[in-house]
């Protein structure tokens, strides 16, 4: 039988993850679904891990080391299902994502796309204390250019018609595979992906996750912006600077996050830069510039005490 939905979960090196990865898929929609694992090039044990699974439902494929967007493209060649799903080797689904996608979707026949909230985990799975969006209701080409609520792959399930129109990863990409691919989905139609209100998938964040290096994810967004700007050049340059002031914030996060607090100034003035409206009307902007300002002023055990109250927990990564 044909499955209802196809699970793609690429995997390089995750040995530490993979079976929480696997299992929390597995555990959704019983029969009605099958999960293609891509085993990347990996040199720990996912290999091994993957082979102990005994479930028809699981179907792994091994292939040289071809980065993330040649792995989910492998995945999307050897999927069948009306629904295509994915899910990153290092998060986590929580019992149900897959039914309420499901039923969102048979609802809205006009969307091609849903994504859930997301809950931030360290790598022993206990959760952290990071802002996650909270979107409600569709998102927009622009909107999502600005703001990226969707926050990771992991939250996403998709109509195969629309990852056919679309068109597959581009592999070009040093980073924001996901993102760019998202963008592409929103210019199909207008207001065509839509959040699922509820926490259901468990976002992973770790020391050697390809999205902690702030400079490899600002030369991918450099990479995204010049393609849309190709695709839809009056959509994108209306857009841009607000974009641009929301993505110098997200890396000085990322460099806050690292430690790299010289760093994180610098792209907090940048993000203040292009455009001091905007960005004193977000409350985020303020609350990361405070934890900066205290990165900098501030003795180790009493920027940790600050970090607590502010709601920051590095600690655990």
């Amino acid at each position: 039988m044909t499955p209802l939905v196809s699970v793609l979960i690429p995997a390089w090196n995750a040995g530490a993850f993979i079976d929480a990865s696997v299992g929390s898929a597995l555990t959704q929609l019983g029969d009605s679904l099958e999960v293609i694992a891509v085993n990347d090039g990996s040199s720990d044990d996912t290999s091994d891990r993957l082979a102990a699974w005994k479930d028809a439902r699981l179907n792994v494929i091994t292939q040289s080391n071809g980065g993330l967007a040649t792995a989910l493209n492998t995945a999307i060649l050897a999927s069948r299902g009306f629904y295509i799903a994915f899910l990153d080797a290092d998060d986590i689904w929580l019992p149900g994502k897959l039914a309420r996608h499901i039923q969102f979707h048979q609802d809205h026949p006009d969307i091609d796309a849903t994504f859930s909230w997301v809950r931030v985990i360290d790598r022993r799975g206990k959760t952290i204390r990071m802002p996650c969006p909270r979107w409600r209701g569709s998102i927009s080409y622009p909107q999502l250019l600005s703001d990226y609520v969707v926050r990771t792959l992991s939250a996403v399930v998709m109509r195969r018609r629309a990852v056919e129109q679309a068109g597959m990863f581009d592999a070009s990409f040093v980073r924001c595979i996901d993102f760019e691919f998202l963008l592409r989905v929103s210019l199909l139609r207008p207001n065509n992906i839509c959040a699922v209100p509820e926490v259901l998938t468990l976002y992973r964040r770790h020391r050697v996750q390809r999205t902690r290096d702030w400079r490899l994810m600002q030369e991918g967004w450099n990479q995204v912006l010049d393609s849309v700007r190709r695709r839809a050049p009056e959509q994108t340059t209306a857009m841009e600077q607000l974009a641009r002031s929301n993505m110098q914030r997200y890396f000085a996060a990322l460099a806050y996050e690292r430690g790299d607090f010289g760093d994180a100034l610098q792209l907090i003035e940048a993000s203040f830069a292009q455009s001091p409206a905007i960005f004193l009307r977000d409350s985020r902007n303020w609350k990361l510039s405070a934890a900066v300002a205290a990165s900098l002023a501030l003795p180790k055990q009493a920027l940790l005490a600050f970090e607590r109250v502010a709601g920051f927990d590095r600690s655990t990564l």
